[in-house]
Parts: structure tokens; sequence; C-alpha cells
């Protein structure tokens, strides 16, 4: 860390390395993993200076003042040596310490830390008593479960006789386990049902942090909660958490399988008359004038600017490289090509890949920095040598361009093996369509563009899967690891994503044909030529009208669908890099959002960007709906 001195938060720091110590220990009965307490004691500290202004490494006055105190611990209990246990007592009793802010801020109690400390033995360290799992008669989903994953449950659970497990829930496009999970006694009572989220210890425990911060407040009172700390073993790199149910939800069932057996007609119904009203009200219903550039929003959606592979040690950069540093000029970006060598100052750290030798970097701060935009992958850093951990800002760091974002989105879309030319300024559709803008032509200046919305709070990954059914057709909502302020009609998109893919797609075949005809008929839901009916599919895209009715209340000018189409243009272009959803919706994916490019474009008399008309617009102008509005026509 370049301390030239021994400090608390250093003496803290090896504390926490200590496997199976106290500190460590109760760290991680509270629910957090000592490599998250100590990546947040580095945030707070940062790194020191290069340059060294003394000799030796000395302690601090306060590490001096702590380790008098422990001394005394140590005497008073007629030892000479200082322990674990005196060095903890004394950081709590000096008060002022940067690890005792540290525990304030993640709300450990202090007098009960004390006293944990003072009854800590060695004897809290052995192995929990077994959790025995058993799966449900009517158990639905895959039911193999990885061994870490069957450790994190088993420790969620300590102290119950056996779990039973009901069902697993399909959730997002993570790889999170999600499961439905009845708690049972040592009696053989039963406890209330939960669902259970295991996945990376960061995102749990980032998720935990936000529903506190951004969520827990403004839920209404029948719904999912966390009311547990995240179980975080230490010896894991998974973490695990539960939402209980205030009102008792019995068998649990995600909207991606209630929606088939309650029908999909009333499933839109539900939408906008059940989960809009019910989070609506603290939520969406609460936004505010929002004037945004649509890169502040929606730049983290799409790959990395660039990736870049640091350059060898001792190698300078060459005169005249790209330097990029807070604010940057958005023009410079585009002139980027493979090979150039790109330097970044006051970049941090949003992410860490020991296994790929990579860093993520954005010029956002801590772990808020993933919602930034201008996100750069840079390769080649050795991070078992090296120090460094999430928010950690880079002085100054320099790289050779591997890749840039534009070559990222072809890769993706070439993974798609289309039957048109990816590189082409338009691609083919099917009637009354003849061709439609490549979204890979477009994205930068939709980025550039600005947007007059609104901002509201959001769940920001709103979609099926993160949506159940409860007790008289009730709404909860769980997995709130992106929950924050942004721009409202984000998660009205991220929905439109889900009910084609979950519903629309299911219908029919993975073809680009397939994808081209769910298109269209999705089209004609914005009115203006006809097509011919498809019963099944229009059934499956029914949801779609009840969403565009919620739509229209959240749009900032409901004259006005271009804040729409353009968010829509993003969430598109994300999810065609989802490997975890079906080729066939991947490739609904790059379409829409080509269609979304051509709604943007603008109509003949209306001034505007042109980079979408010289051969993107609709071919049949009565498909554009209202001039210049991009809203469409009323049905």
């Amino acid at each position: 860390m370049r301390h030239h001195f021994i400090g608390a938060e250093h003496l803290f720091i090896g504390a926490l390395m200590l496997r199976g110590g106290i500190i460590a220990s109760l760290i991680e009965n509270y629910g957090y993993k000592p490599e998250y307490v100590i990546d947040a004691v580095r945030r707070h500290i940062g790194k020191g200076s290069h340059q060294r202004l003394w000799a030796g490494m000395p302690n601090s006055p306060r590490a001096e003042i702590i380790l008098g105190i422990a001394n005394d611990l140590a005497l008073e209990d007629g030892r000479a040596d200082i322990s674990e246990r005196d060095l903890l007592r004394a950081m709590i009793e000096e008060g002022g310490s940067i690890p005792i802010r540290i525990f304030a801020r993640l709300g450990i109690d202090l007098p009960l830390l004390t006293q944990d400390i003072l009854s800590f033995s060695t004897t809290s360290a052995v192995p929990l008593p077994y959790v025995k799992i058993e799966f449900a008669a009517g158990y639905e989903g895959d039911p193999i479960i990885d061994e870490e994953q069957l450790f994190v449950l088993r420790r969620m659970f300590y102290g119950y006789a056996r779990i039973r497990l009901e069902r697993r829930l399909l959730g997002g496009y993570s790889g999170a386990l999600l499961l439905a999970a009845t708690p049972i006694q040592q009696d053989g009572s039963e406890d209330a049902t939960v669902v259970v989220k295991i996945d990376d210890a960061n995102i749990i425990l980032e998720e935990a942090r936000r529903f506190e911060r951004q969520v827990k407040t403004t839920l209404p009172p029948l719904t999912a909660r966390i009311e547990e700390r995240p179980t975080a073993p230490e010896t894991s790199d998974l973490a695990g958490i539960k939402y209980t149910f205030i009102s008792g939800i019995g068998k649990a069932e995600d909207m991606r399988e209630a929606a088939w057996r309650i029908g999909l007609a009333q499933l839109g119904a539900w939408l906008r008359h059940e989960l809009y009203p019910t989070f609506g009200r603290a939520w969406w219903g609460q936004r505010r004038p929002y004037r945004f550039p649509a890169w502040q929003e929606y730049d983290f959606l799409l790959p990395p600017l660039f990736i870049l592979d640091l350059l060898p040690h001792g190698e300078q950069a060459p005169e005249g490289a790209l330097l990029l540093r807070d604010p940057i000029r958005r023009e410079r970006l585009k002139s980027v090509e493979l090979g150039d060598t790109v330097v970044l100052a006051g970049f941090s750290i949003s992410r860490l890949d020991p296994t790929r030798s990579a860093v993520q970097l954005t010029l956002g701060t801590g772990i808020e920095g993933l919602r930034r935009a201008y996100r750069v992958e840079v390769r080649g850093i050795d991070l078992r040598q090296d120090t460094h951990y999430l928010g950690e800002v880079i002085e100054q760091l320099a790289g050779r361009v591997y890749a840039t974002r534009s070559e990222l989105l072809l890769s993706m879309v070439r993974n798609l093996e289309p039957d048109f030319d990816p590189t082409g300024a338009t691609i083919p559709s099917l009637p009354p369509f003849e061709r439609l803008p490549n979204p890979l032509f477009h994205f930068e200046s939709l980025l550039d563009s600005t947007i007059y919305g609104s901002v509201s709070r959001i769940h920001g990954d709103l979609h099926l899967g993160n949506i159940l059914l409860g007790p008289n057709n009730s709404p909860f909502l769980i997995d709130f690891a992106q929950a924050r302020t942004g721009h409202t009609l984000f998660d009205w998109a991220c929905m439109e994503i889900s009910l084609l893919n979950d519903l629309a797609m299911k219908t029919v075949g993975q073809s680009w044909a397939d994808a081209r005809r769910v298109l269209t008929r999705r089209a004609a839901f914005d009115g203006g030529f006809e097509t011919t009916p498809d019963p099944i599919l229009d059934d499956a895209l029914s949801p779609i009208e009840a969403l565009r009715e919620i739509v229209v209340i959240t749009l900032a000018d409901p004259n006005d669908w271009v804040e729409y189409w353009t968010a829509l243009t993003f969430c598109a272009l994300r999810a065609v890099h989802w490997e975890s959803m079906p080729i066939g919706s991947r490739r609904l994916m790059f379409l829409l959002a080509a269609y979304c490019c051509a709604r943007l474009a603008p109509q003949p008399g209306q001034t505007g960007d042109s980079s979408l008309t010289a051969d993107g617009g609709l071919t049949d102008a009565s498909a554009s709906g209202r001039s210049g509005s991009g809203l469409p026509p009323a049905s």
C-alpha cells in the first residue's frame, strides 16, 4: 500500500488475515467476508506516495496509543505478550481509529462486538453441525447444486435440523442460484418458506447494502425483505442472502412460470394494475424531471470502451499517446484504433479478475463505478504480486489497445451467425419493412444524444424472474443488487426485454426468421400498418399492450417516446451478449435495437441527428408513427 509506517489500520488488516482468528471469525458471523472489510479499510485510507520521506517503519501515534492500551490489558491479565483479543479491545477503547469508523459504517454494534471479543473461544471455530438438505416431492428445476453452494446453504441455516428445497427459481441472467427453501427445526416444526440467493460474495454484500440504503424504507408492508445479515463464509468466494415474506408466501412462484398458468393476457393486466401501483407509489411515481446525456445512464450496459494490454514493465507510453482523465472529451475516443497506446489517469478499480489477470477500471469511485461510463478492461496485471482492491484510484496506467467497443459488439453479432453482412449500414427485415438501420453504426450518436426524461428510484433489474406471485396475486420483488436512483424508463425497457425473451420467443423457434417474425408482430403493436394475425404469437405479445400503458404514464412527455426507444436500444444491445439467453432471443435483441434506431430516425421536415436517415429509416413511412415524436399511433 506504499505506507511507510504501521498504523491501527495495518494492525487490524493483519488480524483479519488470521484464518480462524477472533476478528475474522466474528466478522464472518456478522455476515461479512474479511476480504470485504479489508477492501473497505483500503478504500478509506488509499495508497501512499511512491516517495519515502523517512527511514524505517515507525508506528503511527495512534498505533502507539493502541499498543500501549493493549499492553496494559495483557499485564492486568498476568501476561507479558499482547494477544489479538487485547489489540481488538484496545482499538475499541481508543475509539477513533479507522477500523472503528469502518465498524460504524458497516452497522456493527461496538458494545456487542466487545462482548463477543471477550466471550470468543477457539471452540467457536469447530465445524458446524451437519444440516440435512432434502428436495420436496414436487421440486422443479435443475437438482444439481455444486458443493460450494451446498456449503453456503448449510451455513445459512445453521441451527436447523434440515431444510427442504421447494423449487429452483429461474432468476436472471447472472448465474446466481435462487431457491425457495423451508427451514425445519430440530423438533420437526417448519418455519416460513424463504427465497435464498447464492452468488459471488461481493455481489451479495453489495445487494444487502443497497437494500438497506435504497430499498428498505420504500417497500410496501407485505413484500420480500432482507431481515438477516448475509452469510459470507471466510473459506468461500460465495455468499448467501435470504428474502423473507412477512405475509407468508407459501409456494414461491416467479412470474416466468406463473405467467403461463394465469394466462398471458392476465399477466399484462397484473403488471398494470398490481405491480405498478404497489411499488409505483414510492418508486416510479416519485419521478422528477431529469435532463441527461444518454451515455450517463446507459454507457455501462455496453462492453468496455477498450481492452488494453498493460505495457511491459519499464516501457514508457510514446509521445502523443491518448490520455484519458476526467473530464473526457468523447470525440477523441472515436479515433482510437488497435495497437494505439492509451494512458488512464484517475480511474478506479471496479472489478478484479485474478483468473484472467485483469482489472476493470472506471471513472466512477467504489462499487458505484459499475454504473458509470468509460469502463476500460486492462489485462496483464499480476494480482498475486501487486496489491489492488475495489475502489482503488489508479494514478496512472498505460496499455496497448487489444480491442475496441465497436469490435467487441461486432464479434457478439457474428457469434449469432447472422444471415446478413453485420458490417453493412442496414440489415434485412420482413415486410412491411425492407431494411432496418444497423445499430452498430448508430449507438455512438445515441450515447451522445440528450434525453429529456425523469429520474426516480428504480429496481435496476426488473424482469419476470425477479418478480414473485404472492397470496391474493400480490407482487413481491427480489434481487435489489442493482437498485438505485436512475432513469425511470430503464426498468420498463428491461421488462420488455424479459417479455420478449421469456414469453414471445418461447412460442417460436431460434432462427433469424423466427426472430424477424416476432419483431414484425411486436412492431404491429405500435400501429400504423396491418400485418397478418398470428394468434399464438399475438397472445404471447399481449402483455406488451399493458407495458405501453405503463410507459405512457412514466414518460416525461406522453407525446414523445424518444426516451423509451433510446432506453430500449441499449437494453437490447446489452442482451445480445448474454450467453445465458437462448440464441434466438439474442438475435431478436439485435433486431429490436435496429427497430428502435428506426423509430428514432427524424422524419421529413424534422430537425435532429441525421445519422439514422441515410439508409436507416423505416421503408414504410406509415410505420414511423407520429411525425417527430417516435410515439406509436393511438390504437
